[in-house]
């Protein structure tokens, strides 16, 4: 289902991001005690959460009980068959080549949630992405739990990592994913103010533990349903090895693939 809240309320990025002169946390100007609270956030937000594609799917419940409407993309129409194929946590030079390689060979067209700090130091595989017609979609700069962050660093985690990924390849994102999933309003309202739309998931094999490749494979295509969306991870060569095999599978069966920007447009 995809949501828009209105009015969303735009705020420019200079004034969004007032007062940080860098990227890095512990670079920006505070009294000793201000630095103390934030590192003790960033302590807490280093701490990977994965959140399960129940836990999403309950929390978008709450949401629609209570009146909440954000723009976000849950999963795509339930009677096309269709699916979106994502990517978290790239570029990575021994990884991202190979799946560049694997979708080429077989026409699919993917979204990579790339890291800015990852990005900033392979900018030449964001190029890569793009050039071959994929979506480039925003991870956050350091990747890290943004829900324990204060509101101000959720807005720079977004930025940043937009500004590492134009500068690559000259175009704006218009989607993002919070890293394990986790959000809350302060993440997704600083993403609509950024006119980003968070993307969830509907299938998450767990590929990010390398649980071998014929578990990542079954949870994948057990779990399938039309409109799905499909988390995987840029940087597990148990992914790189079961893909194939995964969107033969797929396409026999007669999906399709999309980015999430067409999914979106569907709706």
């Amino acid at each position: 289902m995809y949501i828009v809240k209105q009015p969303v309320a735009i705020i420019a990025a200079a004034a969004a991001l007032a007062g940080f002169l860098t990227y890095g946390h512990a670079e920006q100007p505070a009294s000793k005690p201000t630095a103390g609270r934030v590192d003790r956030f960033w302590a807490r937000a280093a701490k990977e959460t994965y959140r399960s594609p129940a836990e999403l799917q309950a929390q978008h419940e709450r949401e629609l009980r209570k009146g909440i409407l954000y723009r976000k993309l849950v999963r795509g129409t339930p009677s096309v068959r269709a699916l979106a194929l994502t990517f978290d946590d790239g570029p990575h030079p021994q990884y991202t080549p190979q799946l560049l390689a694997i979708l080429r060979k077989y026409d699919v067209k993917a979204t990579f949630f790339v890291v800015g700090k990852m990005a900033k130091q392979w900018p030449d595989l964001i190029r890569a992405e793009d050039a071959a017609g994929h979506l480039i979609g925003n991870h956050t700069y350091h990747h890290v739990n943004l829900t324990h962050l204060p509101a101000d660093e959720i807005r720079v985690e977004w930025q940043a990592c937009e500004d590492v990924v134009k500068a690559a390849i000259g175009k704006r994102m218009a989607f993002c994913r919070p890293p394990g999933g986790d959000y809350d309003s302060d993440v997704i309202t600083a993403a609509m103010q950024a006119g980003l739309v968070t993307v969830l998931w509907t299938d998450d094999p767990g590929d990010y533990a390398s649980p071998g490749d014929k578990v990542i494979e079954t949870r994948v295509l057990d779990r399938i349903t039309d409109g799905g969306i499909i988390l995987l991870h840029d940087g597990v060569q148990q992914t790189v090895d079961v893909l194939p095999q995964i969107i033969k599978t797929l396409q026999a069966r007669g999906f399709r693939f999309q980015t999430v920007e067409e999914m979106a447009k569907a709706l």
